[in-house]
Formats: structure tokens, C-alpha cells, sequence
């Protein structure tokens, strides 16, 4: 993985699950993507995995401006939504990275970065961050 970037660009994170299905359905621009790739540190083709394209597919929806939709977007959706929680509770991109990589034992023992390739995935993670930010063990 590259070094993250803490500085990020205006990302639109859906808070409300409703309002995250909606505008999955609706698609969302390429721009989401980079802006991911940019804050996180993930390689181009690490991030394509996590959402499940190729990371070829991510240059033509860039150049051709088609939108992401359905799984791919609500990933993305997601996992922006994960980051900003992850920044806000450690205090870093690096710090969260840092975390994602460390295996948990409520995650039967996994890195919470095994698991962001699924929805479910992602979900689980960001439970075990609420976890943490209400003061429990995750």
C-alpha cells in the first residue's frame, strides 16, 4: 500500500443507510473513487478488488464518465463512510489503516481489512468502530 493522505477532498458521506441505498441506485461518479484512493493509501487495483471491478473498468468509467452503480457504488459508498468514521475515532487515515490491519478476536481473529472486499463485511467493521467510539471493546 502507498502512504495514506490525510489531507482529503469534500466527500459527500452518507450517513443514513436509506439515503446510501438511494443514491447507489441512482450511480455515483468516478470522482468517489479517486477521492478514495487519494485518502486512503490504497493502491489503484487493492481498491478496485475491495469493490469488486477491475481496475481497468475504473479508467474506462473515468474517461467515459460513467457512473458506478449498484454493488460497486454502495462499496464505495460504504467504505467512505468507514474512513471518515475511522479518521474521526483515531485521529488519522494511518492510525485507522494501522487498525484495519490488526487482527481482532470479535472478527474470530481476522484484520478488519479481510473483510471490507463484502458488504457485510464493511458493516461488520463499522460496527466494531461504533464499538469502540461508545467505549467497548471491539
Amino acid at each position: 500500500m502507498n502512504a495514506p493522505v490525510e489531507v482529503v477532498a469534500n466527500l459527500d458521506v452518507v450517513k443514513d443507510d436509506l439515503a446510501l441505498i438511494s443514491k447507489a441506485q441512482e450511480g455515483i461518479e468516478a470522482w468517489y473513487f479517486e477521492n478514495l484512493l487519494k485518502h486512503s493509501g490504497f493502491r489503484k487495483n487493492e481498491l478496485a478488488q475491495l469493490i469488486g471491478i477491475d481496475a481497468k473498468t475504473v479508467d474506462n468509467y473515468r474517461k467515459s464518465q460513467k457512473k458506478f452503480t449498484r454493488d460497486a457504488a454502495e462499496k464505495l459508498l460504504k467504505l467512505h463512510r468507514l474512513f471518515a468514521l475511522g479518521d474521526e475515532l483515531f485521529g488519522s487515515t494511518a492510525e485507522f489503516m494501522d487498525w484495519l490491519a490488526i487482527p481482532s478476536p470479535s472478527l474470530n481473529n481476522q484484520s478488519p481489512l479481510t473483510l471490507l472486499p463484502s458488504v457485510s463485511g464493511i458493516m461488520e467493521v463499522e460496527k466494531q468502530l461504533l464499538r469502540l467510539a461508545h467505549g467497548y471493546a471491539a
